[in-house]
């Protein structure tokens, strides 16, 4: 096979996982902001519903609403929320190998003008689900 050709099909094949792996991040990432918004509106039941088995197992929906409404009691309503980085990861502490996303935020909420929040969802059964929330 001529030099060209074998340099085009490994372009293909590199730019054909490029674009499954930012498929997957923009998924993540829709998941992410999906379940923050039901935490954003206090229907903590539902992002329970919605997360993954790793969030699911040490937390009960009225757990997650306590924990979660103490973290953020003084914050006041989200007023923006600013996408900073995403890192895909095949590890994390105490969780057992597998897909993750890290998503990292900039929000604006009413009475607090810069917190950090990290989410982490989870790829579960070839769903994205979040399995970690952590406030800075």
């Amino acid at each position: 096979m001529p030099k060209m050709q074998i340099f085009i099909i490994t372009l293909l094949l590199i730019l054909s996982n490029q674009v499954q792996a930012n498929t997957s991040s923009a998924e993540a990432e829709a998941a992410a902001l999906a379940w923050l918004e039901a935490i954003d509106s206090g229907q903590y039941e539902q992002a329970w519903e919605t997360s993954s088995s790793l969030l699911k197992k040490p937390l009960s929906p009225h757990m997650l609403e306590r924990t979660i409404g103490a973290a953020r009691r003084d914050f006041g309503a989200v007023q923006s929320r600013r996408r900073v980085s995403v890192v895909r990861e095949t590890s994390m502490p105490g969780a057992p190998r597998d897909d993750y996303a890290v998503l990292t935020f900039q929000t604006r909420f009413e009475n607090r003008p810069q917190i950090t929040e990290t989410i982490t969802p989870h790829l579960e059964e070839g769903t994205w689900k979040v399995s970690g929330y952590y406030l800075n």
